[in-house]
């Protein structure tokens, strides 16, 4: 199975690391093993929320 990981502007650390270790720890349990992923954005460069 691939998943894709989508970031974006304005998005928080937590937004992200909450869904990834998730699913990420899927793979590393032996659980699915075929499990692959990737990290993808719609622009080069992506800016996290600024408190």
């Amino acid at each position: 199975m691939k998943v894709a990981f989508v970031i974006f502007n304005q998005m928080t650390a937590l937004d992200f690391i909450g869904i990834y270790d998730s699913l990420t720890r899927l793979r590393s349990m032996g659980l699915m093993p075929e499990l692959n992923w990737d990290i993808c954005a719609y622009t080069q460069s992506v800016v996290d929320q600024k408190s």
